[in-house]
C-alpha cells in the first residue's frame, strides 16, 4: 500500500511516521508512507507515484498552498487511479467541507476530536481497503501486482541484491519514468529529485548507490542471465551500462507492455 500524508506540521508528520513504522512488523504487506509539507511538494509527488490513499491537512498555513488548491490541481490531472483522500484538519466549516468533497474528498476527520491519533486514521484507512477488497474480491489489493513487484523481479533476475543500498533507489527510479509523461527525461532533473526527497538523500548519493548496484549485479551475475534481462551493448570500458541506460532501458520495456 502506499500512503501520502500532506501537513505542514511537523509533530504530525512524524506522529504518523513513527506509528506506521511500529505497526509495519504487525502487517502481511508492506507501507510505503510518504510525507509532504505542502502543495507543490505533494504535487510532485502524485506525478510520479500512484498513491492508494492521501491524508490531507485543509490548512497548510506554514507551508505553500492549501488542501483544497491541492485537491483541485490533482483532479485536473486525471491521474490513471483516484486515491482514497482523508481530510484531517481543524477547519469545521461546512462550505470547506462541501468545496473539499466536490473536489474528491472521500472521508472528514475533525483533529479536535478527543480521540484523534494516527491509529484512528490508519485503521480507518486499513478497514476502508479490507472492505473494498472483499465488496470487489477480484481487485488486487493495493500494490498487489503492482507495477514495483514486476519491477522488483526483474531486476532480482538481474542480480541485484538486498544488500545493495541501490537497489529500492532503481525500482522508484524506473517507477517515476514510467509513470512521466515527458517526450525527454532527465534523471537529475525530473526523476532523482523525489526519489531524494522521500529518502533525505543527495542526488549525488542516489545517483551513485544505482551506479554501485548495477555493477555490483553485473559482476555477481552469470553473462547469460544478463544478456537475458538487458540484451543491450554496453560501453566496452566499463562494461555496465549507465544510470540512464539501465533505467531508460526498464521504462520502455513497461510502457510498451
Amino acid at each position: 500500500m502506499r500512503l501520502l500524508m500532506v501537513d505542514d506540521e511537523f509533530k504530525y508528520r512524524c506522529d504518523f511516521e513513527n506509528y506506521i513504522s511500529n505497526l509495519m512488523p504487525t502487517l502481511d504487506y508492506p507501507i510505503d508512507f510518504y510525507l509532504a509539507e505542502g502543495e507543490s511538494e505533494a504535487l510532485i509527488l502524485v506525478q510520479n507515484f500512484d498513491f492508494d490513499s492521501i491524508i490531507l491537512e485543509l490548512e497548510l498555513n506554514n507551508s505553500d498552498g492549501d488542501g483544497i488548491s491541492f485537491l483541485k490541481k490533482m483532479k485536473a490531472l486525471n491521474l490513471p487511479k483516484k486515491p482514497y483522500v482523508i481530510i484531517v484538519t481543524f477547519n469545521s466549516s461546512h462550505l470547506s467541507k462541501e468545496i473539499a468533497r466536490d473536489n474528491g474528498a472521500d472521508y472528514f476527520i475533525w483533529k479536535m476530536k478527543k480521540d484523534f491519533s494516527p491509529k484512528l486514521v490508519i485503521d480507518h484507512v486499513l478497514d476502508y481497503f479490507q472492505l473494498k477488497s472483499k465488496d470487489m474480491p477480484n481487485e488486487a489489493f493495493p500494490g498487489e501486482a503492482s507495477l514495483e513487484q514486476k519491477i522488483l523481479a526483474l531486476i532480482n533476475k538481474n542480480g541485484f541484491t538486498d544488500d545493495m543500498s541501490g537497489k529500492q533507489y532503481v525500482i522508484d527510479a524506473i517507477i517515476i519514468a514510467t509513470q512521466l509523461n515527458k517526450p525527454k527525461l532527465n534523471l537529475h532533473n525530473d526523476i532523482f529529485p523525489a526519489i531524494a526527497r522521500k529518502y533525505n538523500k543527495s542526488i549525488s548519493s542516489i545517483n551513485r548507490a544505482i551506479e554501485n548496484a548495477i555493477s555490483k549485479a553485473w559482476c555477481i551475475t552469470d553473462e547469460k542471465i544478463i544478456a537475458e534481462c538487458y540484451p543491450l551493448s554496453v560501453n566496452g570500458e566499463k562494461g555496465v551500462p549507465t544510470n540512464k541506460e539501465f533505467i531508460f532501458y526498464y521504462m520502455r520495456q513497461f510502457k510498451e507492455n
